[in-house]
C-alpha cells in the first residue's frame, strides 16, 4: 500500500534535512508505528511511503512524524491519515452503472480499481470481450492512483440481457485475490413479427396467432382501425415467451357474422412498429391452392424441358442429315479419255 505525501519546515530546519532522516508513521501519544515501509525522498519533502505486508490489524488512525540525527523532530499532528485493511480488496466501479442504449449505439464502458500499490497496480479484465479495451493508471487530487479500462463496442440486438463484467485481480504478498462487479445490458430495438404468425379456420372459430420479438414490447389486434377488445365471441391471450419474445392468440367465434377481412397484429415499442394483416377467410384454402399451384408449376415446368429437349434433338439430328447432303454434292465427276481401237488389219502388198 502507498501513501502520498508532502511535508514543510520552517526555513531554520533547512539545513537539517539531510538524507539520513527517517520518516514514522505513529500512532498519536502511543509508541506504536508502523514497519516495513520505503520512503521516497526526504530532503524533497517527499513523505510518500510505501507499506508491505498489510494486515486487517494495522487498521488505524496514523501521524506522519519525522526524525533526522539532529534536533529535528516533529510530528505533524494537524493531518493524519486512516488506514483501512480489509481481507477482500475493493470491488471495481463500472461508469455508467446501467445500460440502456438503441441498436447501432456506440457504447463506451469504464472500470475502475484502486491502486493502492502503483508499482503494481490491479489487472483489469472483461467479460465477455465485446470489444477492445485500454488500459491506465491515474492519479486522484489526493494523489492516490487508480487502475482504469475503457472498453467499446457496438450495441446490437445479440447483446440484450447479457451480463457484462469486470474483474479486478489484485497480488498479494500471500497470493493473489479477485473482486468482479457486472452489469446486465438492455438493448432497445424495433419489434418484428416472425413468418409463424398464421390463421387457421374451423367451422365455428377462427384463431390467429402473432409473434413477435423486441424490447419492451407491446402488442394490439386491430380491425377497421380499431383495437379489438376482449368479449364473449372474442378471446384473447398473450404470453412473454422471454425478455424479448411475445405471443399473442385471437380466437373469434362464428366469424360469419363479422367482417374480419382487416384483421392485423400490430406490435410496437419505443423505438419502432411492426404490423402484420391476416386472411381469415382463406387460411386454409390458400394452402391448398398454394399446394396446387406449385404441383402445377411443376408438371408444367418438367413438361416444357421435354419439349425443349426434344425439339433440340431433332433439330441436332436434321442438322448432322443437312451436312452429310452437303459433303455428298462437293465430290467431283471426272471422265476418262476415249480410247480408239482399230479392228482392221493391214493388207499385205502385192
Amino acid at each position: 500500500m502507498t501513501i502520498p505525501c508532502s511535508f514543510d519546515i520552517q526555513n531554520e530546519f533547512e539545513g537539517l534535512l539531510i538524507s539520513t532522516c527517517k520518516a514514522e508513521w505513529v500512532i498519536y501519544n502511543q509508541n506504536t508505528q508502523l514497519v516495513n515501509h520505503t520512503t521516497e525522498n526526504l530532503p524533497k519533502k517527499d513523505c510518500t511511503t510505501t507499506f508491505n505486508n498489510m494486515q486487517p490489524g494495522h487498521s488505524k488512525t496514523y501521524y506522519f512524524r519525522l526524525e533526522c540525527p539532529s534536533r529535528l523532530i516533529w510530528t505533524y499532528t494537524n493531518d493524519s491519515v486512516k488506514i483501512n485493511v480489509t481481507d477482500n480488496p475493493p470491488s471495481p466501479t463500472l461508469t455508467p452503472s446501467t445500460l440502456e442504449v438503441k441498436e447501432g449505439t456506440s457504447v463506451r464502458l469504464t472500470c475502475s480499481a484502486p491502486a493502492p500499490c502503483p508499482s503494481d497496480p490491479p489487472a483489469l479484465t472483461w467479460s465477455p470481450k465485446l470489444g477492445e479495451s485500454q488500459v491506465k493508471l491515474q492519479e486522484n487530487q489526493d494523489k492516490t492512483q487508480f487502475q482504469t479500462s475503457v472498453l467499446t463496442f457496438i450495441a446490437s440486438r445479440s447483446h440484450d440481457g447479457e451480463k457484462i463484467s469486470c474483474t479486478a485481480v489484485y497480488n498479494k504478498q500471500d497470493g493473489s485475490a479477485s473482486v468482479t462487479t457486472d452489469l446486465t445490458a438492455r438493448i432497445l430495438f424495433p419489434p418484428v413479427i416472425l413468418d409463424s404468425s398464421i390463421c387457421t379456420r374451423a367451422a365455428n372459430h377462427v384463431r390467429c396467432s402473432c409473434e413477435t420479438v423486441g424490447s419492451s414490447l407491446m402488442l394490439q389486434w386491430v380491425v377497421d382501425g380499431q383495437q379489438v377488445i376482449q368479449s364473449n365471441m372474442i378471446s384473447i391471450s398473450t404470453d412473454t415467451l422471454n425478455s424479448t419474445h411475445l405471443k399473442s392468440v385471437i380466437i373469434v367465434n362464428e366469424p360469419q357474422d363479422r367482417n374480419l377481412s382487416s384483421l392485423l397484429c400490430f406490435s410496437f415499442n419505443s423505438v419502432g412498429s411492426a404490423r402484420k394483416q391476416f386472411c381469415t377467410e382463406c387460411s386454409i384454402t390458400d394452402k391448398n391452392l398454394m399446394f396446387a399451384f406449385i404441383a402445377t408449376t411443376v408438371v408444367l415446368i418438367t413438361l416444357v424441358c421435354v419439349l425443349l429437349f426434344a425439339i433440340r434433338y431433332l433439330k441436332i439430328q436434321q442438322n448432322s442429315l443437312n451436312n452429310s447432303a452437303k459433303k455428298r454434292k462437293k465430290i467431283p465427276h471426272t471422265e476418262e479419255d476415249p480410247i480408239y481401237v482399230n479392228t482392221r488389219r493391214p493388207r499385205q502388198a502385192k
